[in-house]
């Protein structure tokens, strides 16, 4: 049984261990070197993020092996819950063994060209990058997998929210600002994007909205633990205007990306804590015999100036993307199908349905996918799409390691979500933090937001949080003093 004194609100607070620091040390670093070094996705990044991920994966063993000696379980994590990334490790490393393309020099051009793998086997259409692909991985999911593990407080995992929800707000502003000036590169004009709708440091503007999605239900979160919890003398001495702030500084850096998608879920998000936030002080001040009129009128008049404000800011973006919205809606009224997009999702089931069980690979997308698009020209000068991506995480996961990988993926997921009492959980940090998670695999089936390692490294690090907060606040509850 755990002592009392692990209390980290009301209690005595227990001396945090060297392997929690060097774990929180580890994942700050992690991601804010990859969010500001373009998102994680220039070559280089990716490279940085492979070896100081290794660190990581040391922490993760140690965290194992010492873990069973502090807090009593009887089953080490590492198989309890992610048995099946280790499964998924094992279908990808055994498609690298068994290449379904081979490499060709053509009129002294290098070409790829379909071999002959064993076809019950998994394969891989380029093994050096699948390899390369599942390492990131790995080390991305042990890495924040590290934050369950080893974290023994919830003011520790308080910390990492605060460190995600500040570097995210540092990364607005800049975007604001650079994009407020009017910039046509990075950092300000410095470095050339080769996207023309980038935001702050990220190349392309939907993972911008992405990596806000989940840093703005990190925000939410953390205003109400704060207003719940009280104790200061006043809200002008407390930290929720600050973070009232930060959330408005992220809300706006949405609309300035142009991200239209991204900006109906955010705003989904917002209206949805609005909405929770009223029902409580209405509640709170019914429970006390007071009208609630007027703090619900000043914080709904205060809700409207802050969206004016994002509304008069972002004008111009906003104007541009209605303008694109109608000539698309146009175009879309003068074809037989809605849009290239519905024929790409099409192509990809097609590319998915011919190898369904193990896929054709991790990382194989950009050169599979050639064989089954059907958006091909009569005319030899008439422009052919190339897709690297197929704008749908799910499909494309599919796709590259069939039902059998997706699948174990969805089950990193679920065994540990699975394995909280969420009706004993108190408090709303989890749920929005699962709400945010929720939100981005939503928007998954529309874009790739998982192929930008620093969407992927932050999307990990909410989810674990949230598994952490919600065990540690169940355990809190059943510890306390009565």
């Amino acid at each position: 049984m755990t002592s009392g004194a692990d209390f980290d609100s009301r209690g005595p607070r227990r001396s945090t261990s060297v392997l929690a620091k060097l774990v929180l040390l580890h994942f700050s670093t992690l991601l804010i070197f990859s969010s500001w070094a373009f998102g994680g996705q220039a070559p280089w990044v990716r490279q940085v993020i492979a070896i100081w991920g290794a660190v990581g994966v040391l922490l993760f063993i140690i965290g194992c092996a010492t873990r069973d000696k502090s807090s009593g379980t009887c089953t080490w994590p590492a198989l309890r819950w992610l048995w099946p990334l280790w499964l998924y490790d094992l279908i990808v490393g055994a498609g690298c063994f068994n290449p379904g393309f081979k490499e060709l020099v053509i009129a002294g051009q290098s070409s790829l060209v379909m071999a002959d793998p064993v076809w019950w086997l998994p394969s891989a259409a380029r093994p050096l990058q699948a390899w390369k692909e599942l390492w990131q991985f790995n080390v991305i999911v042990l890495s924040c997998f590290n934050l369950l593990l080893v974290l023994p407080r919830r003011g520790l995992v308080r910390t990492v929210l605060l460190v995600i929800g500040c570097n995210a707000v540092a990364l607005a502003v800049l975007g604001t600002f650079q994009k407020l000036a009017h910039a046509d590169g990075l950092w300000f004009g410095l470095v050339h994007s080769p996207n023309p709708r980038f935001f702050a440091t990220f190349i392309y503007h939907n993972h911008w909205g992405a990596f806000t999605l989940l840093n703005t239900a990190v925000c939410v979160g953390l205003l109400f633990h704060f207003v719940r919890r009280g104790g200061h003398r006043d809200i002008w001495h407390s930290p929720v205007l600050l973070g009232a702030l930060a959330i408005l500084l992220l809300a706006l850096s949405v609309p300035l990306s142009a991200s239209r998608s991204s900006t109906v879920l955010v705003s989904l998000l917002l209206l949805g804590a609005l909405t929770h936030f009223l029902l409580r002080l209405i509640r709170h001040r019914r429970e006390r015999h007071e009208s609630a009129l007027l703090p619900v009128a000043a914080i709904v008049l205060a809700a409207l100036l802050a969206l004016g404000a994002i509304g008069w800011l972002s004008r111009e973006v906003i104007a541009q993307r209605v303008r694109l919205t109608e000539t698309q809606l146009t175009h879309i009224a003068r074809e037989d199908t809605l849009n290239s997009r519905l024929t790409l999702y099409r192509d990809t089931w097609r590319m998915a349905a011919a190898k369904p069980v193990f896929g054709w690979g991790l990382e194989s997308y950009a050169h599979v996918f050639r064989v089954f698009n059907s958006q091909r020209a009569t005319e030899s000068w008439v422009y052919i799409p190339y897709y690297a991506e197929a704008h749908n995480d799910w499909l494309q996961s599919l796709a590259e390691v069939g039902f059998a990988g997706t699948g174990l993926l969805a089950l990193l997921l679920l065994l540990p979500l699975c394995s909280v009492p969420w009706r004993r959980v108190q408090s709303v940090i989890p749920l929005y933090l699962l709400t945010g998670c929720g939100l981005v695999l939503l928007y998954a089936w529309v874009e790739f937001p998982f192929a930008n390692p620093a969407v992927m490294l932050t999307f990990c690090a909410v989810f674990y949080c949230a598994v952490r907060y919600a065990t540690l606040d169940v355990r809190d509850q059943q510890t306390e003093p009565r």
